[in-house]
């Protein structure tokens, strides 16, 4: 990660390393960040209303039930992740019209950028804590659903983000209160920007631990079976799963806070952009129901663990005609959790 930032170092010269450069840098790839996270977001939103849609139309003869989309958590939160980084982005183009317009007749661009107290550089910091923190949310929600939601599993994660919240609120209050001239850099600021980092990352973290310990609840499966889980459909669903862009985004920010460069305002806020598309990701792959029976070859329609006989089994009494009333009760799943066998259970228990 330190390469990085050295590059990035190289390819901006330390003359033009300035917060003037590092800002219209931030407010071009913002841009385009933004624009993918868009279209992620309306694939989303296209996604899970068509799958209520089909659910209902299926079920209870209605055509839609708004009562359940309205509901439904990934939908909810992908609304709030619209709004938080929508918001952030209308302000980093406010602040460029600030710096060259408005703020001392557009004279003094580079004195704009480095006042962390002005009411705009607040705003778009509460809206990168609101976003990280709807993010986290949402990947907490995914670790409760996809492990049978067994509520031990989102301890640690949940602990993290309600600190992550309470830390976050007061680093806004902090660079509210700022004087002028003052640095980002300081010790105080330091301190609650290196801590919720570290909180972040490892709500981040812990679902790329669970979702490691799969391969091995499938050991009772045909090798087929596990060779197609460990496969690349595997790696692709890690990657999506444990919000792996939004992890290393944010260790380029740490590293290049803890350097003391000015490539932190560019990292920083682009986070919510990159929250975005990671948490994005995560809400089309269950909308479109790619879930890890599909992944594992292990569903319904798998039948490559047992081979059919070829030979006619002997009929030792002759056929006769029978009338069957068969009810059945189908239960939807939504987000596709990981079902776990007793077995399984157990030893799933015993080693992670």
């Amino acid at each position: 990660m330190s390469s990085i930032v050295s590059g990035l170092s190289r390819l901006m010269p330390r003359s033009s390393m300035s917060a003037i450069g590092v800002n219209l840098a931030l407010a071009c790839i913002e841009s385009l960040l933004y624009g993918m996270f868009f279209v992620l977001a309306m694939t989303s939103l296209a996604v899970l209303v068509g799958r209520h849609t089909n659910r209902s139309s299926s079920y209870s003869g209605r055509s839609f039930t708004s009562d359940r989309i309205w509901t439904s958590p990934l939908f909810i939160a992908t609304m709030f992740l619209l709004m938080t980084v929508t918001s952030h982005w209308l302000i980093t183009v406010r602040r460029i019209f600030d710096a060259f317009l408005y703020y001392e007749g557009g004279q003094a661009p580079m004195d704009y950028y480095l006042i962390v107290e002005a009411p705009t550089a607040v705003v778009g910091t509460a809206f990168v804590v609101a976003s990280v923190i709807v993010g986290d949310i949402i990947l907490t929600y995914r670790i409760w659903t996809v492990w049978d939601r067994r509520w031990t599993m989102i301890v640690f994660p949940a602990l993290c983000t309600i600190t992550y919240t309470a830390l976050g609120i007061s680093m806004v209050q902090l660079f509210a209160s700022y004087d002028y001239g003052e640095s980002i850099f300081m010790t105080a600021a330091r301190r609650r920007v290196i801590t919720t980092s570290a909180l972040t990352l490892a709500t981040d973290m812990d679902p790329i631990c669970r979702i490691d310990c799969v391969p091995d609840m499938v050991q009772q499966q045909s090798s087929e079976a596990r060779s197609h889980l460990r496969g690349r459909a595997l790696t692709l669903v890690i990657f999506i799963e444990s919000a792996a862009f939004y992890t290393f985004w944010t260790l380029f920010f740490v590293v290049a806070f803890c350097a003391n460069s000015l490539l932190e305002q560019f990292a920083f806020h682009c986070i919510p952009a990159a929250t975005g598309i990671s948490f994005m990701l995560i809400v089309v792959r269950v909308g479109l129901g790619f879930h890890w029976s599909q992944i594992a070859g292990v569903g319904p329609g798998y039948v490559g663990a047992r081979r059919p006989s070829m030979r006619k089994p002997s009929i030792p009494y002759p056929p006769r005609a029978i009338t069957l009333n068969v009810t059945r009760t189908i239960e939807q799943e939504t987000d596709y959790s990981l079902r776990l066998t007793p077995e399984l259970r157990h030893a799933h228990d015993d080693m992670c």
